[in-house]
């Protein structure tokens, strides 16, 4: 899955290049407001075929590339603001590879060192082969956007390699790099001089940045490794307990699934959708309760409780003792 932050302006890019939206939408059984919910996601693999279907429906064969390039990295949210607030270049490329899946689980990204270069490498996982182009040309260049925000906008990398097929045309792919492009390689990558990555981020700040790596280690740390799609279940259901009890429809709605699709989905894993909802606020409870700074009553509040009580009932019902109790340490502190 990949969050739908990853889609900001995209219907406005289709418009732009003259093509119907809400045709190109309704090609892969989506509409406007399946991608308006910047808390949603979408299978990685569907966001792929919207761009594919994008570039035909627009005769834009560099569509992705274009959107890419244009796309404001601070849009993607928490994960780019900690790469801009890393101490080094390195450190931001060491961060990509570490809270990437936080945005977007169907990629997988490597920072590989090996002298006199480093490579920032782009895998697509569960992608079919033939849907990949697109979408690695929208995040490398979506990566270099990120990379001169920080090293300022006339930055380019050494090389940028693709492991798709060279297209008719390569030359719009040198023009937004302004670095040679390879095409057929091993995997997609943006290749660096390794002395640039020592280079200090001027903009970073010291104090933001143990705050934001904070708030993401939470995130992964907070949902059990498990089966991709069910991760992605309780990310969106984490998403929305703060405002009450978050129903099948309204989940399902975020992750463009129909209602009926994700109940069928959930039961081919065993899974029921009331108790990954009460497993959820149970891993946050505890991730909150382990911040001495964060009051009950604040904990009630994210966790979706309109009162202090119902959260203390909650919490005794997990684990036999009072969140109170659970902070003294009468309890250990580990995963069951």
């Amino acid at each position: 899955m990949i969050s739908l932050t990853a889609a900001t302006g995209l219907v406005e890019a289709i418009e732009a290049a003259g093509a119907d939206a809400d045709g190109v939408l309704r090609a892969l059984h989506l509409d406007r407001g399946a991608l308006a919910d910047p808390h949603g996601f979408m299978p990685t693999a569907d966001f792929a075929a919207l761009l594919d279907e994008a570039a035909r429906a627009t005769g834009d064969d560099c569509f992705g590339l274009h959107y890419g390039a244009r796309f404001h990295p601070k849009d993607i949210g928490p994960v780019t603001y900690v790469l801009l607030h890393s101490p080094t270049i390195g450190a931001a490329m060491a961060n990509v590879g570490r809270y990437l899946r936080v945005h977007n689980q169907g990629a997988a990204t490597a920072y590989v060192s090996e002298p006199p270069r480093g490579y920032l490498q782009h895998t697509l996982v569960g992608v079919p082969v033939e849907l990949r182009r697109h979408h690695a040309e929208y995040s490398l260049a979506l990566g270099v956007n990120t990379i001169r925000l920080m090293a300022g906008s006339d930055w380019a990398p050494l090389e940028v390699q693709f492991e798709h097929k060279a297209p008719a045309q390569t030359s719009e792919h040198s023009r937004v790099f302004g670095a040679p492009v390879t095409f057929g390689c091993a995997a997609s990558a943006l290749v660096v001089d390794l002395a640039f990555t020592e280079r200090q981020v001027p903009a970073a700040d010291a104090r933001l940045y143990p705050i934001l790596r904070k708030y993401l280690d939470g995130i992964l740390e907070a949902l059990p490794p498990e089966d991709a799609f069910l991760g992605s279940v309780r990310r969106a259901i984490g998403e929305r307990i703060r405002h009450g009890n978050p129903g099948l429809t309204e989940v399902a709605r975020s992750m463009t699934l129909g209602a009926r699709t994700l109940q069928r989905r959930l039961e081919e894993f065993g899974a029921d959708f009331k108790t990954l909802v009460d497993d959820t606020r149970h891993h946050f409870a505890r991730r909150y309760l382990s911040d001495p700074d964060t009051t009950l009553t604040e904990i009630a509040y994210l966790l979706g409780y309109s009162e202090t009580s119902a959260f203390n009932r909650a919490f005794r019902r997990w684990t036999g003792s009072t969140p109170s109790e659970y902070r003294r340490g009468k309890l250990p502190r580990h995963e069951p």
